[in-house]
């Protein structure tokens, strides 16, 4: 069993999307889709509707991504991109049509992808997934175990435990062993889910089961005891990880 404490972290994975087309049926299915793809990568993402590119030019918002359908009422979706270009906008644009045809026009505005209608969603994913590691939002860390260099995506890591000088590194289906210390190791991060719950241990929020009294459930079976000196100030700090980075539903 663990004994918890926790101290409050900032820093999180986050990007701001809209979604600018004139169906609505189209932006609700594409946002479920993105809301699933936010579940499973455990970050947030803001999504922001738009019927038409004026609604969308409107805006103050600064996105890191803008799904735009070509053909809309008043300003196409090529319009539309060239005015966020305009406004210095450098978001990743991803243009989503019917009407292929109008790739090569695209390229004025340096798209990110341009898709054809109806959008798959492996399609969506390797864009997004290509966003993110170029942004290095996914936070994959490098680990050398007992000489072997391991890449680790930071969604897979159930929690991090002292050993001396080492780190073990518990994951979603393996245990590795770090050369650095756990400090070290949760310093590469992010910072928003990542809490040193104990002088030896670190634990994923977003691998938290359940909580309930003073026992912490994580995903993979494994319980953590919370002390009753600890209790209610984890309990707070958990209440508003999940009012922060979970979609109610």
């Amino acid at each position: 069993m663990l004994e918890v404490q926790v101290s409050k972290q900032k820093g999180a994975v986050k990007m701001q999307i809209a979604i600018c087309d004139d169906e609505k049926e189209f932006r609700d299915a594409l946002k479920n889709k993105l809301i699933a793809y936010k579940r499973e990568k455990r970050i947030q993402i803001d999504i922001y509707e738009f019927e038409n590119g004026s609604r969308l030019l409107q805006s103050d918002i600064v996105f890191d991504m803008v799904f735009i359908d070509y053909q809309m009422p008043g300003l196409n979706g090529l319009e539309t991109a060239k005015a966020l270009r305009l406004k210095n906008c450098i978001c990743s644009i991803i243009f989503i049509t019917s009407y292929p045809e109008f790739v090569f026009e695209s390229f004025e505005v340096q798209p990110f992808r341009f898709f054809i209608k109806p959008l798959k969603e492996n399609d969506l994913h390797s864009a997004l997934n290509h966003y993110l590691q170029q942004q290095k939002l996914l936070c994959p860390i490098v680990v050398v175990d007992e000489g072997e260099r391991k890449t680790i995506n930071s969604e897979n890591i159930l929690y991090l435990e002292g050993d001396g000088k080492y780190c073990i590194i518990r994951t979603t289906d393996n245990v590795v062993r770090s050369s650095k210390t756990l400090a070290k190791v949760q310093q590469e991060l992010p910072q928003h889910c990542f809490y040193r719950i104990h002088r030896s241990y670190v634990v994923n929020m977003y691998c938290i089961s359940s909580v309930k009294g003073n026992e912490i459930l994580l995903i993979n079976g494994e319980k953590a005891l919370i002390s009753r000196t600890h209790t209610a100030d984890f309990k707070k700090v958990y209440k508003d990880f999940v009012k922060n980075y979970y979609i109610k539903v």
